[in-house]
């Protein structure tokens, strides 16, 4: 059945506030900190862990996310997401003990990623054109900033209606999974069974992509390293460009978290939309990523050398900033320009997911040693960092285009 454009326009909003709303609870220890610790009595490290053990678990949750997407409905399996989170907030408020508390995060690592994460992808890619791609995606990706915006506003305002921060925190975590219950009947009542491009395009055909089948198409093997390449510069940008205003351009805390919240709230809007909707008007989104990689490069080389220059150095932080989240909001709309067919997105997007999200496995251990070392050299690697895998990315962004021309061709003889 084909979707009204009005319906189409809905499923956007709603998926992407999903998505945008379900990872609060899970990273709440970033927003309140400090209550975290006082709640549930935890030392740095036992929080640490528990980020840790979230972060290698949904690694490995994202093949079987493509596995589920091929067999279930994303009704059902976004549905299974926000019910599943919402039991664990639900657990969490009784403020467990600490193992309990690992136990917690490994399945809010599977309820956010094995059962959510391919169903997105194949949604969003099936509610638009293959022309209409990069506005998708980077639509998606403003609203998901917005609403995460909008949330933690919201949830720092309930706090400060209790005096006991303890007792605000756990108000916190039962209306969190209230609101998770909620979406979890929206998802029932309103996502499709099945998503109308797909059902199009692969209308009598009765056998979808499998693991196998995935695992031997090129295009999900160089989207999957273009993708670690580009993950690899955004990981290492956004962690990092905060402290390094304050540690080597000397700005004070307050400003550097002015410019945080600038970053995380007004350009990821910015970008999305924006990216989106520029990418589309490119002859290939590749080559608009192409372009922005490059400006990356420039402003990446460009930085160390502005330290005393501090004014223009936060110009150029803020650029950064903004070319990433542009990268950020378009990468997974290349899917088409890399070969993979609309039937096995599900699928292809978690092995796509699982080689590109590997950095984060890594890459703040191995940026914290380096700054631990000394933290002018320290940065100067980083910013090193950010320009070797944006040559890498670029290669690999070229490579995918070119073979994409070339089976253009090939289908049109």
């Amino acid at each position: 059945m084909e979707l009204s454009k009005g319906k189409r326009n809905f499923l956007v909003v709603l998926i992407s506030f999903m998505v945008g709303i379900i990872y609060f609870i899970p990273y709440i220890r970033f927003t309140f900190y400090d209550q975290t610790i006082a709640a549930f009595q935890l030392t740095n490290m036992e929080l640490g862990n528990l980020g840790a053990v979230y972060g290698l678990v949904a690694l490995f949750c994202y093949p079987i996310s493509g596995f589920l997407a091929e067999k279930f409905s994303p009704k059902l399996l976004l549905a299974a997401s926000f019910i599943g989170t919402a039991a664990m907030t639900f657990w969490q408020a009784s403020f467990p003990s600490y193992g309990a508390l690992l136990v917690i995060y490994i399945l809010f690592a599977f309820f956010t990623t094995a059962t959510l994460w391919s169903p997105y992808i194949a949604v969003l890619r099936n509610l638009g054109t293959e022309e209409e791609q990069g506005k998708l995606f980077g639509i998606s990706e403003a609203m998901r900033g917005i609403v995460s915006t909008v949330t933690g506003f919201v949830f720092v305002w309930i706090l400060s209606l209790f005096a006991d921060a303890v007792g605000g925190f756990r108000a916190i975590l039962i209306i969190g999974a209230v609101v998770y219950i909620i979406f979890a009947a929206l998802a029932i009542i309103f996502l499709p069974k099945n998503v109308s491009r797909e059902e199009k395009e692969n209308e009598g055909k009765k056998e979808k992509g499998s693991i196998l089948k995935a695992l031997k198409l090129p295009g999900v093997w160089l989207m999957g390293l273009f993708i670690f390449s580009c993950y690899s510069i955004i990981a290492a940008g956004i962690n990092y460009l905060g402290t390094y205003t304050t540690q080597i351009l000397g700005v004070s805390a307050s400003v550097s978290s002015s410019l945080a919240i600038i970053r995380s709230y007004v350009l990821t809007v910015v970008a999305g939309i924006g990216a989106g909707i520029i990418a589309d008007k490119f002859k290939s989104r590749l080559i608009f990523l192409v372009y922005v990689l490059i400006a990356i490069i420039v402003c990446a080389v460009a930085t160390p050398f502005l330290s005393n220059l501090v004014t223009l150095a936060i110009i150029v932080s803020m650029v950064l900033s903004l070319l990433y989240f542009m990268m950020k909001s378009v990468y997974f709309s290349i899917m088409g320009e890399s070969g993979i067919p609309v039937a096995m997105t599900g699928i292809a997007s978690g092995i796509v997911s699982f080689i590109g999200f590997i950095p984060d496995a890594f890459i703040t251990s191995l940026m914290g040693s380096w700054l631990d070392k000394d933290p002018v050299t320290g940065f100067n690697m980083i910013f090193a960092w950010i320009a070797i895998w944006g040559v890498i990315a670029i290669v690999l962004a070229l490579v995918i285009y070119k073979r994409g021309k070339k089976n253009q061709l090939i289908h049109e003889k």
